[in-house]
């Protein structure tokens, strides 16, 4: 089981699929009456350490975030063909919701503790600032958890 102590009531983002992140970016800033926010690629390799299925990923995306009051949303198109959880997600299930993101302190721990409850950990990788995990709860809710933990400011 979850142990209690993991705090999954504050969602902080939504992640989507698309195969044109800067028409999608255009679509999602006119519905939410905003400026279009800057689209960014990723990181190699050599920065992320991103690892896809057991395995060095070397997969880059394209991003662009909406900061809400509440959520942020998150907009990812892959790069390239190279193999990842995005691109697998994308060719398989096309367009749309791709995970669902909750902040964490212990990164180790609940991919433990989720592991531990028959989740399989996808991909994980860094990111200036933190790094993520990406497990696999289709069993159970239909989605894919991503955990976000953030290195502490001074």
């Amino acid at each position: 089981m979850i142990p209690a102590s993991i705090d999954l009531t504050k969602t902080t983002q939504i992640g989507f699929l698309t195969h044109s992140i800067v028409e999608t970016t255009k679509k999602w800033a006119e519905y939410l009456h905003t400026e279009v926010p800057e689209i960014i690629t990723s990181a190699e390799y050599e920065l992320t350490k991103t690892v896809y299925r057991g395995r060095p990923c070397y997969a880059r995306i394209y991003q662009s975030f909406f900061q809400l009051d509440n959520i942020q949303i998150e907009l990812i198109q892959p790069v390239d063909d190279q193999p990842s959880i995005w691109r697998e997600c994308l060719d398989q299930n096309g367009e749309g919701l791709h995970h669902i993101a909750f902040l964490c302190t212990n990164m180790a721990e609940m991919i433990k503790a989720y592991e531990d409850e028959g989740m399989i950990l996808l991909q994980k990788g860094e990111y200036k600032g933190g790094r993520y995990a990406y497990l696999d709860d289709r069993r159970n809710t239909k989605l894919i958890i991503e955990l976000l933990e953030n290195d502490e400011r001074p």
